[in-house]
């Protein structure tokens, strides 16, 4: 039985946009992953979705908190993760 290939880890600079007060502001920040589409990384990492909404919206907001990440701009090789990018969608199911 051959072990799983295991996860690159990323970091990457995405430009995301939000909603403060009726008004859309985009950013470019920056987030540490081992997914590198939009789409998995508001679905199935909840920790750089968590620091996203606290850095945007700060701690004390009350409204809905929606985070679109419309691009990933540029992307950079870290190191492997321990797990396989399957396990690190079933952690997050939990």
């Amino acid at each position: 039985m051959t072990s799983p290939s295991k996860a690159p880890i990323y970091f990457m600079t995405a430009r995301v946009a939000f909603k403060k007060r009726k008004v859309v502001h985009e950013r470019v920040v920056w987030i540490v992953s081992v997914f590198d589409d939009p789409n998995d990384i508001r679905n199935h990492d909840s920790k750089t979705m968590h620091r996203l909404e606290t850095e945007l919206y700060g701690k004390n907001a009350k409204s809905d908190k929606h985070i679109i990440i419309r691009e990933i701009l540029d992307k950079k090789f870290i190191s492997n993760s321990t797990l396989s990018l399957d396990e690190h969608r079933k952690q997050n199911k939990k």
